[in-house]
């Protein structure tokens, strides 16, 4: 296979990458041209110490490489990341679960990594034109009267989309309600609710992952399916001001008891959730001892300042 050749551009970001991850990145080609793009045509990882990047589609190499490049350097940026630190008994449950919540964590951030990419040069009528191209090619129109499997996914993707053509949405809703009617008025709310508030702080990030996950089991239950509750399984770094990081673990947090487990030690887990929005900041699995011992640990952290307490179970936060 001949490796396809990145523009300037890209072996910039390349370059700037490279400042963070010293030692090295590594790009693979895979030999598909499927004639569209979408996000989820590479993935990056690290192995051996390297990010690698994998390409699963040659149709555009330089927008796949850039948009994980993207994605990659907005991990050191000061915004909150997700965790998943919770397993069921239904590993496939999970598997959906830990999809679902990083898709729409990744459409949250795929608003400064298209941006980014749109000033870099790297979107450009083509890209938008193969894109639209890919959201019709993998989505089946709805079934009139009736809901199927693919409501989660088509919610998700339109809302992508809405996101990508932010600018230029008029282009393409009225083919998306023609498709999607369903899905597209459910993810014409949820773009609405990300959007109240402009994502120009970690504290307006978090807030728009924490509505984002609350008013998806709405758009879930209009179609008749059970709500996913990601707000509780998924963990979101907390954004606190140094005042709250002094007050007591009692005022901002309430640990409760979970059916699931965390999924490191595999034991009953307790999670860790803010008072004020209900979302898990992290999870902690059940002390050891009798009741009488568990009751005693659970005091001692409720006592503890939150950023000690935070500090000693090893959970990172943003101070705003």
């Amino acid at each position: 296979m001949i490796e396809p050749t990145l523009n300037d551009t890209v072996k910039k970001l390349i370059k700037k990458a490279e400042e963070i991850q010293p030692n090295g990145i590594d790009i693979q080609y895979h030999d598909e041209k499927s004639g569209f793009v979408r996000h989820d045509q590479a993935q990056h990882y690290l192995r051996n110490g390297k990010l690698v990047i994998d390409v699963l589609d040659q149709t555009d190499v330089n927008y796949v490489v850039s948009h994980e490049l993207l994605h990659f350097m907005l991990m050191f940026e000061k915004l909150p990341q997700i965790s998943f630190n919770l397993e069921s008994e239904h590993p496939n449950l999970d598997k959906k679960y830990v999809a679902t919540g990083m898709e729409l964590y990744d459409i949250l951030m795929h608003f400064f990594v298209y941006q980014q990419q749109r000033e870099l040069g790297l979107i450009n009528k083509e890209i938008e034109e193969l894109y639209f191209k890919g959201i019709l090619a993998v989505l089946k129109p709805e079934p009139k009267d009736s809901k199927d499997e693919w409501m989660v996914l088509r919610t998700v993707n339109v809302l992508d989309a809405l996101v990508f053509f932010k600018d230029n949405q008029e282009e393409i809703l009225p083919k998306l309600r023609e498709l999607y009617p369903k899905a597209t008025a459910q993810a014409e709310k949820l773009y609405q609710v990300i959007t109240t508030k402009p994502l120009d702080s970690a504290f307006n990030v978090h807030r728009a992952i924490v509505k984002l996950y609350k008013d998806f089991d709405k758009a879930l239950e209009s179609y008749g399916l059970y709500g996913m509750n990601l707000t509780t399984y998924v963990s979101l770094t907390p954004v606190l001001s140094k005042r709250q990081l002094r007050l007591d673990v009692r005022q901002l947090f309430e640990i409760f008891h979970t059916d699931l487990k965390e999924n490191l030690q595999f034991k009953t887990a307790y999670v860790g959730r803010m008072k004020n929005d209900q979302q898990n900041a992290f999870v902690i699995s059940e002390p050891q001892g009798n009741d009488q011992q568990k009751a005693r640990k659970f005091r001692e952290i409720y006592e503890m300042p939150v950023g000690e307490y935070l500090d000693s179970i090893g959970v990172p936060f943003i101070v705003r």
